[in-house]
């Protein structure tokens, strides 16, 4: 029953009005009501047994008096019987609250374990998932940058190929000087493409801010060729374009020296390695 109907069936137990199957409903609806609705059925009891109380002190007609008597007995033996029924009631619902209170703080205690179980597994798989990702991701990186660096060795080969297959090609020798004298390199070019390959070993890794830069000398004016850098002392070759000065008879020398990032427009570092074509 809602809240109204409860109230209205309790006034009406209160004040005795309920008999019959009315009577033996509300009373079973009792066993399993709540602790606030008990205590609203005993308010109502108490108000009602003290609703004498406040009538006028008057004498009454015997009349009057026989029916307010009357009432009243009819009151105190239901406030009585009511709280009777709550006693009885009282004892009854703890001990079914008892019963399941604790098998419901098991069940949940369990439902929580298993769910812990459950997302502490689904986070080790999560992990081991992302362990494995990472891994693969790693191998392509690392695929990917050798696969970068064979590209670049092919094509430094072909571009080596196309200068020796020329039909006309002159090689000067680079020996190391007193800055470096282990290190040493050729230039192999192509007079009539004015393309050459630059082959250095032994060379010093560059640091951040420097660059190795080769220059051709012609009447001893040194031309730039181009700037290149070194991470290793393993053979670097290096591909040069458009090579200002191409006849034998006009260069002087080759030479590389280490300059400032990006070049110089007339050489200021030390003389790594230096050669003259040979005529």
């Amino acid at each position: 029953m809602n809240k109204e109907e409860f109230i209205q069936q309790c006034s009406d137990y209160a004040a005795g009005a309920l008999t019959g199957e009315e009577l033996k409903s509300f009373i079973e609806y009792l066993r399993t009501a709540s602790k606030e609705e008990h205590e609203q059925l005993a308010e109502l009891v108490g108000t009602v047994s003290l609703l004498p109380l406040a009538l006028d002190q008057k004498a009454p007609s015997p009349r009057v008096k026989e029916e307010l008597m009357q009432k009243i007995r009819v009151s105190a033996r239901a406030r009585d019987a009511a709280r009777s029924r709550t006693a009885d009631l009282s004892t009854i619902t703890p001990a079914t609250h008892r019963n399941w209170m604790p098998f419901g703080i098991s069940a949940a205690l369990g439902m929580t374990a298993l769910f812990s179980v459950f997302a502490l597994r689904l986070l080790n798989t999560i992990d081991e998932q992302d362990k494995k990702l990472m891994s693969v991701q790693n191998e392509q990186q690392q695929l990917q940058t050798q696969l970068v660096a064979l590209k670049d060795e092919l094509t430094r080969k072909e571009e080596m190929l196309q200068v020796l297959a020329s039909k006309r090609i002159e090689i000067t020798v680079m020996e190391g000087m007193k800055t470096s004298p282990v290190s040493y390199g050729k230039i192999i070019w192509d007079p009539e493409k004015k393309t050459a390959i630059l082959q250095v070993s032994n060379l010093p890794p560059v640091p951040l801010d420097k660059d190795y830069q080769l220059w051709v000398i012609k009447d001893k004016k040194p031309i730039s060729a181009g700037v290149f850098a070194v991470n290793t002392t393993e053979p670097n070759y290096f591909k040069i374009e458009n090579l200002a000065v191409t006849n034998p008879k006009e260069i002087g020398a080759f030479a590389v020296t280490l300059e400032p990032k990006g070049g110089m427009p007339q050489p200021t570092g030390e003389m790594y390695i230096a050669g003259s074509p040979k005529l």
